[in-house]
C-alpha cells in the first residue's frame, strides 16, 4: 500500500473527477493509490455516477432564477467592500436619510455604537449602501477608525477614536432636538 500524504485531498479529487468513467475501475485504482482519501473518493464517485434529470426548466423557472440572480448582483456589498468604500459613499447614504455629512463620516469611521441605532434606521442605511443588514451591523461593530487625513491636519495629536451613542453623534452634528427625538423613536 503506497501512501501519498503530501498530496492534498482536493488535488486527488480533481484528478479523479477528470479520470472518472463509470464502471472503468477508476475508483478501485484511486482507492489503491490514495487510501487516506477513500471516503471522499467514494462520495465523489457516487456524485459523479448519479443520474441527472434532463428536463429543461420552464420559462417561469428561468424568470425566477434571473430575477434572483440580478438581486444578488445588486446586493453584493461585502464587509471588505464596506471597509474599502470611500467616505463619500457613506455621506451620500446619510444625506439620503436626511442626516448631516458628519453622521455619514461617523458611520464610515465606525464611531457609532450599534446598540444605540434604531432598527429601522439600520434597515434604511443598509438599503442605501446596498448591503445586507447583517453585513452593515458587522461592519459597524468593528473597532472605530479615524481618518489618517485628520492626523495631518491637526495641531494636536489625535486621540484614539471611541464609540459613542447615535444620539451623541447627532447632537455633535448640530441636529435639532425634535428631529433627534423623532429619529430615535423606533416604531
Amino acid at each position: 500500500m503506497v501512501k501519498h500524504p503530501e498530496i492534498a485531498a482536493g488535488d486527488v479529487l480533481k484528478a479523479f473527477a477528470m479520470d472518472f468513467e463509470p464502471g472503468a475501475g477508476t475508483l478501485k485504482r484511486y482507492l489503491a493509490q490514495y487510501p487516506e482519501h477513500a471516503t471522499k473518493l467514494v462520495d465523489l464517485s457516487r456524485e459523479l455516477s448519479r443520474e441527472v434529470d434532463d428536463e429543461t426548466p420552464s420559462a417561469a423557472d428561468l424568470a425566477l432564477v434571473t430575477s434572483r440572480m440580478s438581486r444578488l448582483r445588486e446586493d453584493t456589498v461585502s464587509l471588505e467592500s464596506l471597509q474599502a468604500a470611500p467616505a463619500t459613499q457613506f455621506i451620500h447614504a446619510a444625506e439620503a436619510l436626511s442626516l448631516p455629512m458628519l453622521v455619514g463620516i461617523a458611520f464610515r469611521e465606525r464611531r457609532i455604537d450599534v446598540a444605540s441605532l434604531p432598527r429601522r434606521l439600520v434597515v434604511r442605511l443598509a438599503g442605501e449602501l446596498r448591503a445586507s443588514i447583517e453585513t452593515l451591523v458587522s461592519y459597524l461593530e468593528l473597532a472605530p477608525q479615524a481618518s489618517p487625513l485628520r492626523a495631518r491636519k491637526s495641531n494636536v495629536k489625535p486621540t484614539a477614536p471611541e464609540k459613542v451613542s447615535f444620539e451623541q453623534v447627532l447632537r455633535d452634528a448640530g441636529v435639532d432636538e425634535q428631529f433627534i427625538s423623532n429619529l430615535l423613536r423606533d416604531e
